[in-house]
């Protein structure tokens, strides 16, 4: 979206018929004017809604501003019965209670936690609620942990395109470069001229001019140039290395587990805020496949919010009914008890143990040099495509938001900070579950006995 449409759809709310009236004899809609427009241009700062504003005077005809008696150069633009555009900085007490019906957001990659966007966004949603008014979002790509309102609205989103929510308020449209879109002179004007869409006034050259500097991070140009949401330099994947691993088949889809294969188990639990998952990685080909994942969920059904123990059981004792698990390792962390009847009960059919002292419990608070040699081979192997995945969406959101850390010893995977709401619990799972793959691959032998499959009662 950009300032000349956005320009065009305000007018259109402010004068044009913008609601909903009738349908005609054809079965067209036909609009109406709105008759309290109040519609907000809406920045960090006012000179930030200047190129929205200024478009005014360049698309409305002499006609049209006579015939409304509008004062275009002005940051308040009234119309007949009290109808108006005004600018306004994104002070959440300053435009408490306003009755806006529409708000064009600009720039909200900079509206962040710390200059008091995140507050104006909530206080602007409750106003438009109580008109069932509009939003329009104008963004360039935002910086990855800034916690910015473009940052939450893209979350959100992914969200919904991972399955974890049903339905989505939002039409979302943004023209991106692939993460892996060379920066080159040779390949940057192409690029840059596919993004910039109707951007006519860019200049390509300038801008490639502008690329090659080095001074200025390579993850910096491709959020300003390619509209990239980058993973970030400290990202323990990128995109493409994450999207490289997804397993095909010849007819173009994953081929998922089938009953009876012999897999290796990881398990990453939580109690109320991280997520819980149960992950397999199948022996014969490395496909890892998310059994189970229970997120907390967002809004109010998210509060007192814990996981349920009992489905995450069912769903263990399930993998075993249906699968020839070879290994399983478990995060002990918050799961002691479960992982200990896991234990007893599983533990003559595994071939091998997750630890001398447990069959299962496997504590990442463990040697930090064995954690991190591991993180260096599960990123290795993913990037290599020696072990791939389903393209679960869940796993995937997970994966792209875990950052490189340092426990002393060597790389591990962390969350971007302790308190931060983008969880990577699923991708630990299969970290674990890879684990368990490399120890089984090492020193695996068939069990003894082997587990009567059946399915569970109750």
């Amino acid at each position: 979206m950009n300032d000349p449409l956005a320009a065009v759809i305000t007018l259109v709310e402010l004068i044009g018929p913008s609601q909903f009236s009738h349908w005609d004899d054809n079965g067209l809609p036909v609009g109406k004017n709105h008759p309290i427009a109040y519609v907000q241009l809406a920045a960090v700062s006012l000179s930030q809604t200047e190129n929205t504003r200024d478009m005014y005077p360049a698309i409305l005809p002499k006609s049209t501003i006579q015939h409304f008696k509008l004062d275009v150069q002005k940051e308040i633009i009234y119309a007949p019965g009290g109808r108006k555009i005004r600018a306004v900085a994104a002070n959440p007490k300053s435009n408490e209670g306003g009755r806006v019906t529409m708000l064009v957001a600009n720039e909200p990659h900079h509206w962040t936690p710390t200059n008091g966007g995140r507050k104006f966004y909530q206080t602007a949603s409750r106003n438009l609620a109580k008109t069932q008014g509009r939003l329009l979002v104008i963004t360039n790509a935002f910086e990855p942990g800034e916690e910015s309102v473009a940052e939450v609205i893209r979350n959100d989103q992914e969200k919904y395109w991972a399955g974890q929510t049903l339905t989505s308020d939002w039409l979302y449209d943004s023209i991106e470069a692939p993460d892996n879109a060379p920066c080159t002179i040779d390949w940057a004007p192409f690029i840059v001229d596919q993004i910039k869409g109707d951007a006519h006034w860019l200049d390509t050259k300038t801008v490639v001019s502008e690329m090659q500097d080095s001074s200025i991070p390579l993850s910096e140009h491709r959020r300003f140039w390619y509209n990239a949401i980058v993973t970030a330099e400290d990202s323990f994947f990128s995109v493409s290395e994450w999207d490289g691993a997804k397993a095909e088949s010849t007819l173009g889809t994953v081929e998922d587990l089938r009953k009876g294969d012999e897999i290796v188990l990881g398990f990453d639990g939580g109690k109320t805020d991280d997520a819980t998952a149960l992950v397999a990685i199948r022996i014969k080909d490395r496909l890892m496949v998310p059994l189970l994942v229970e997120q907390k969920p967002d809004g109010p059904l998210g509060e007192n919010w814990e996981v349920d123990r009992i489905l995450v059981d069912e769903a263990v004792r399930r993998a075993f009914a249906d699968y020839t698990v070879r290994a399983f390792f478990a995060d002990v962390n918050l799961w002691e008890s479960y992982i200990m009847e896991w234990s007893e009960t599983y533990r003559e059919v595994l071939a091998v143990r997750a630890t001398d002292k447990s069959s299962v419990g496997w504590d990442m608070r463990g040697s930090r040099e064995v954690i991190s040699r591991g993180w260096e081979a599960f990123y290795g192997a993913i990037k290599d495509g020696s072990i791939k995945h389903n393209g679960d969406k869940i796993l995937r959101v997970h994966a792209l938001n875990a950052k490189r850390g340092h426990n002393g010893k060597g790389l591990i995977a962390r969350k971007e900070n302790p308190e931060s709401p983008r969880k990577i619990d699923v991708m630990v799972a299969g970290y674990v579950a890879f684990m368990a793959l490399s120890r089984y691959l090492e020193k695996g032998k068939r069990p003894q006995k082997q587990y009567k499959r059946r399915m569970m009662q109750g």
